[in-house]
């Protein structure tokens, strides 16, 4: 019996799984954002073949790689595929019926054949245009799920975008702690040598070593983030990070971005032009229009219903040796006592769809209008960081030439030149936040504001899994 048992679990143990799911996760491990079916698509997206494949990612790119691989895609555009199906399926015709019966008689009656054999045929007629209405009713719906594709298209560019800012951020940050880290270590090597002649104490060096230990840890927090990071965002495009590494992501020079950024959020006509279009032109919007029409056509649906379908019938009957013809009618009758609570349901979630639609709107002017103020708060916070750089790299530069003067010597020189990197830093934190601001004004218009580039329709994504 144990024998038995021990072959039986192991011959469970050793079951394959499934060959769907083994090719799928074969298909995950296999994306390489350098293959000849990414290029292609890149070359579709316009893209020059000279270029590729790519030397350097921005944004654009990233975002197409998801596009084109991340498999959130797969189930938005599965569900639309769905959606597509139903207007077919709203628009099919009930088809005819056919009854047949079989008697036999023991012609006690007289009867002059002992059989009877009848066939008739139901040809159902829809009325009202009832057919008409359900294909709106399912045509909205298939909106409202392209809608939701776009969505997630939009929202995996969002992500890239959210974590590609903070990876620059980090990564410059790295650089910061780096200088900082040099300099921090020159200052306790020149006190080191002081305390030895007995120039300066030992607590200045200590003081000077706890700040340099602090900047380095800081260091190697950043240099570890920056692995989690990288991470991050091969998730958000749909790779593992191993297939990341093969991806240089495109420097970023953060001063020409934020003043590309102001010239089309400091302008107050296109300040306007943004909140009008916002306004019209979300994808939450018009996902709810969609929904609100879906609602319309459901009751125009029901009240058609109020006048009932028909039925008929003709058919042959051969009736014991007689022939004998017939047409039915059939109908439910019920326009003396309609049934209007469908229609009031209907009504009353067209009102639902109405009152979320106005909220959406109120809620959209609320986050532009906070959004606006956060973006001024934020330049303010970087235009006085940025002016007290330029005073401390002005005294800098002032001591600098009294050291080439021989007036001070290289210990106070290099405190001046800490000061500067902790104003850079100070600077760098405010223009990093008022890039997410700008991040997140692009976010609440859910469409590329700081380039050319177009999300693709749905028909110009190709998953990878299709392959």
């Amino acid at each position: 019996m144990s024998l038995f048992l021990s072959l039986l679990i192991s011959g469970c143990a050793t079951e394959p799984p499934p060959k769907p799911l083994v090719r799928s996760s074969a298909v995950i491990l296999a994306k390489n954002p350098v293959s000849a079916e990414f290029n292609a698509y890149l070359t579709q997206q316009g893209y020059n073949k000279e270029s590729l494949p790519l030397s350097a990612w921005g944004l654009d790119e990233l975002t197409l790689c998801a596009l084109f691989y991340h498999t959130d895609l797969d189930v938005a555009k599965q569900q639309l595929a769905l959606a597509n199906l139903a207007i077919q399926t709203a628009g099919t015709k009930r088809n005819p019926a056919i009854n047949a019966d079989i008697a036999h008689s023991n012609q006690k009656n007289g009867d002059i054949k002992p059989w009877a054999y009848g066939l008739s045929v139901d040809i159902p007629i829809a009325t009202n245009n009832k057919r008409g209405f359900k294909v709106e009713k399912a045509k909205q719906n298939a909106e409202a799920s392209r809608m939701n594709f776009a969505e997630t298209a939009w929202k995996l560019r969002n992500q890239i975008a959210t974590d590609l800012i903070a990876f620059h951020q980090n990564e410059s940050e790295t650089q910061l702690f780096q200088q900082e880290l040099e300099v921090h270590n020159s200052i306790a090597n020149m006190l080191e040598k002081r305390v030895n002649a007995g120039i300066t104490s030992r607590t200045t060096l200590n003081n000077v070593r706890l700040l340099a230990l602090k900047t380095k840890h800081s260091l190697s927090k950043t240099e570890t983030h920056s692995k989690l990071l990288k991470a991050k965002l091969a998730a958000n495009i749909g790779l593992t990070p191993e297939q990341f590494d093969d991806i240089k992501i495109k420097p970023l020079s953060i001063e020409s971005t934020l003043q590309e950024q102001a010239t089309l959020l400091e302008t107050p006509l296109e300040a306007k032009v943004l909140q009008e279009k916002a306004l019209l032109n979300r994808i939450d919007i018009r996902r709810n229009i969609a929904q609100y029409a879906a609602a319309e056509a459901e009751i125009k649906l029901q009240a058609a219903k109020q006048v009932p379908d028909i039925t008929l019938s003709p058919g042959v009957l051969f009736d014991f040796g007689d022939k004998v013809w017939s047409l039915g009618f059939s109908s439910l009758f019920n326009l003396l006592r309609p049934n209007t609570a469908l229609t009031e349901a209907a009504k009353q979630l067209r009102a639902i769809q109405g009152a979320q639609f106005k909220n959406l709107q109120a809620t959209i002017i609320a986050e532009i209008s906070q959004a606006h103020a956060g973006y001024q708060a934020a330049t303010q916070t970087t235009k006085q960081a940025k002016e007290a750089l330029t005073k401390q790299a002005a005294q800098e530069q002032r001591m600098r030439k009294q050291f080439n003067s021989g007036l001070i010597d290289k210990l106070d020189l290099m405190q001046y030149t800490l000061n500067t990197l902790v104003a850079k830093q100070q600077l760098l934190a405010t223009q990093f936040a008022l890039l997410k601001v700008n991040n997140k004004i692009e976010n609440i218009m859910q469409k590329p504001l700081y380039s050319n580039f177009q999300l693709p329709t749905q028909h110009a994504i190709r998953s990878y899994s299709d392959e």
